[in-house]
């Protein structure tokens, strides 16, 4: 008897530690977030803006060089002066050279910061939103996943909140 009650206790207790616990997994696509919320786009916008400014500077260094080129094939220069100009076009073209890439880079640095600042937001959204609806765990990258059910797809909940705080 004693035999029986301890067998059947020590099943009950491994059932018990065996229960599977079911886990709720959702998605968000954070590009989403950033190309369709208000934030985002308002973000987008500022960087077009600063892309323009930074294409106006190289536009005018490029025209700078262009007039620089157009006077040496003019002719009209002695070899001296043709050669001292020539000098001069080659500094041009590297200081333009390296207008371009501190151009795209302060662009791109910009760029994620203002992506890293909007999926801090988000995040805490998410995680306000999972909790709230019984997600273990949120997947992140829509490439990785064949099929995402309507009803675990979190983005536009995370969408919404987020056009609410602005």
């Amino acid at each position: 008897m004693k035999r029986l009650l301890l067998l059947v206790t020590l099943t009950g207790l491994l059932c018990m530690a065996v229960t599977p616990a079911f886990a709720r997994v959702g998605f968000i696509n954070p590009q989403r977030v950033v190309n369709e919320s208000k934030i985002g786009r308002t973000a987008q916008e500022d960087l077009a803006r600063l892309g323009r400014i930074k294409d106006k500077r190289i536009n005018i260094s490029a025209e700078r060089i262009k007039s620089m080129r157009a006077e040496v094939d003019k002719g009209m220069l002695s070899v001296s002066q043709q050669k001292v100009r020539e000098d001069d076009i080659e500094a041009a073209l590297a200081r333009h050279k390296l207008l371009i890439e501190q151009s795209n880079r302060s662009i791109r640095d910009q760029e994620n910061q203002l992506i890293q600042f909007i999926m801090r937001k988000a995040d805490k959204i998410l995680r306000r939103i999972a909790a709230g609806g019984g997600f273990t765990l949120v997947l992140t990258d829509p490439e990785a996943i064949g099929f995402i059910a309507p009803e675990v797809d979190l983005t536009d909940r995370v969408i919404e909140a987020l056009n609410n705080e602005m």
